[in-house]
Formats: C-alpha cells, structure tokens, sequence
C-alpha cells in the first residue's frame, strides 16, 4: 500500500509484515487494551483483527474512528467478522 495519507512510520511497519491497524496502534502509542476502551471492542477481538482474522465493516469503522485513520484507509479490509 502506498498511500500519501498514511504516515511513513506506518508505511515502514506495514512493508515489514504489521498489520495496518498495529502499526498505527503503536505509532500513536496505544496499547491493545487502550484501543478497545476507546473502540468498545474487547481487547481479544482486537489481537484476534491485529493478527489477521477478517472483521466486519462495523468494526473497521470504530477502530479507524478511535485511531483517527484518514476514511478509506482500510476500506481494502474484507468485511466478514471471524474476528468476534
């Protein structure tokens, strides 16, 4: 992904293999608990999302929100919930 809107720190993580919702968890300094707090997620599903499982645009939508991700951002993301 090449996007002008995603900080190059994320960018970096992202060429290594993080997922993109880690990188920026990390980037702004949250810890996966803080993200769920803020999201209303629980802190499982978080990992459960950050470790690749597939989530619904439901989910997508309150963790860019709480993490300020410019809109579209993870719209690649599929939009199935194994992550719940």
């Amino acid at each position: 992904m090449n996007d002008s809107r995603i900080p190059e720190p994320i960018l970096t993580a992202m060429s290594q293999g993080t997922h993109i919702i880690r990188a920026y968890r990390e980037y702004l300094g949250y810890s996966i608990e803080d993200l769920a707090v803020a999201c209303g997620l629980a802190a499982e599903e978080i990992q459960n999302i950050e470790s690749g499982l597939r989530y619904n645009k439901g989910y997508r939508d309150r963790i860019a929100r709480s993490l300020s991700i410019p809109v579209g951002v993870l719209e690649a993301e599929p939009d199935i919930s194994d992550a719940a």
